[in-house]
């Protein structure tokens, strides 16, 4: 195990006993969790500890070998940090009915699920991230969890800061210094130096900068980190507020803080809540809610936005979602039919790659079906044929190799395992095709 940095641990703006206790901490195995995906319920979890400030999250004894379980790739459950699940109980106190909320800095897309499962379905989510590669994987994990009522990017924070009053929620999940991953990044201990948290700073204040005029007037900025210094928490608090006409969002009762070992840190009127392993069971995190005031009432659309056409397609829907259809450069796509603005700016100004569900190609009216419709939780299972297979099967269709049977079915088939949709497969003559994205197969031999 590589040593702590010891310019790190006299950073720490802490008591000489509060630095032994997190070094002693950092240098234990890290906590194992996960989040259950509640739109496509199943018991794996049912007894295992529950995350306190989070309905479907779950602490493991042992992390297991996720990409050997299919559920894990039929989007049954994310492996996601126990702490930084605090951002439910922010949400949980926003109306979200009929809102837009962006996760600018989104992937692996952790953040942007766990947002998504909280969202009715009159509100719609676009997560975004500025590195292509990463935003494939993003793309990757919401086309799992399933739902429709989301767009992925892959735009720089500053393409957005023209969007005025766009958002109802923005969560800035920061680029950090990675403190708060010394536990489970080696590599995080090796890479830390001030230099990089004093560049990880302006970067913030860039971002929030960029950001803050897309938010609504009275919406809500979330900033998190999962690091401990002050710089980027604390101070970037205090910048916050001495520049923007802001006020604290009291969203949570104390009682996780004073159960939990949760800090709650004040700077002049906003609030931060410190996680610190070793008092809370999780790894190192810091969040805090911030009503912002001074922006646009609501989103005011350029003419040239007015002007791009969205066509309505009228061909078989294989979703159980009630949300319109549209075609987009021969795809078909689902989504809310009250979001076609948002959609249209995305479309004129930015780079989305996931808009709602995709549902297939079109070809002369019918659909060639696509992976995003296979693991939608809106699918309605009883205008498809199913082929419900053991687990063997499943990691084979996973590995895109060939069944061991060749099912009767007309054309198109679902593979399933445990009720859970896997991917497409087609019949031509007496062969199966399998469809399973080449990009995403298991390359690992079990």
């Amino acid at each position: 195990m590589i040593e702590l940095p010891s310019s790190f641990i006299d950073s720490l703006n802490l008591s000489t006993e509060a630095k032994e206790a997190l070094v002693i901490a950092l240098n234990l195995d890290p906590v194992y969790s996960i989040r259950q995906n509640p739109f496509k319920q199943h018991n794996l979890f049912k007894d295992e500890e529950q995350v306190p400030w989070s309905k479907e999250g779950r602490y493991l004894k042992e992390r297991p070998s996720f990409v050997a379980d299919p559920l894990f790739h039929a989007g049954v459950y994310y492996s996601q940090e126990a702490s930084s699940m605090f951002l439910e109980q922010i949400l949980k106190a926003i109306d979200l009915k009929a809102k837009t909320v962006l996760d600018l800095c989104a992937s692996p897309g952790g953040k942007s699920t766990h947002i998504s499962a909280l969202l009715p379905k009159s509100a719609f989510l676009v997560a975004n991230e500025i590195v292509r590669s990463r935003a494939w994987i993003l793309k990757e994990n919401l086309d799992k969890w399933g739902s429709s009522n989301c767009a992925v990017t892959n735009n720089d924070p500053e393409d957005f800061k023209e969007y005025l009053g766009f958002f109802d929620v923005v969560l800035a999940d920061a680029p950090c210094s990675g403190e708060g991953m010394f536990r489970k990044d080696q590599n995080a201990r090796k890479e830390w130096n001030m230099r990089g948290v004093d560049i990880c700073c302006t970067r913030q204040q860039k971002i929030i900068t960029d950001i803050i005029p897309t938010i609504k007037d009275g919406g809500v900025l979330i900033y998190s980190t999962c690091t401990f210094n002050d710089k980027e928490n604390k101070e970037n608090l205090a910048w916050i507020e001495e520049n923007y006409n802001v006020e604290d969002f009291d969203f949570v009762s104390d009682v996780y803080c004073a159960e939990n070992s949760i800090e709650i840190v004040e700077v002049g009127g906003l609030k931060g809540y410190q996680f610190f392993p070793g008092k809370t069971k999780g790894e190192g995190f810091f969040i805090s809610a911030i009503k912002v005031f001074g922006g646009r009432h609501k989103l005011k659309m350029p003419k040239r936005i007015r002007n791009v056409r969205l066509d309505k397609w009228d061909g078989e829907n294989p979703l159980d979602n009630g949300c319109r259809k549209y075609v987009i450069k021969d795809m078909v796509h689902s989504f809310p039919e009250e979001f076609e603005d948002i959609v249209k700016c995305m479309l004129w100004e930015l780079k989305p790659l996931k808009i709602g569900c995709e549902l297939g190609q079109d070809i002369k009216g019918k659909l060639k079906y696509s992976h995003e419709l296979a693991l939608s939780h809106e699918l309605d299972l009883n205008k498809i044929e199913t082929i419900e297979v053991s687990k063997e099967e499943a990691i084979k269709f996973l590995q895109k190799k060939d069944l061991s049977e060749v099912p009767d079915i007309k054309s198109w088939g679902l593979i399933t395992y445990k009720n859970q949709g896997l991917g497409w497969v087609k019949k031509v003559g007496n062969r199966l095709n399998n469809n399973y994205p080449k990009e995403y197969r298991i390359r690992k031999e079990f």
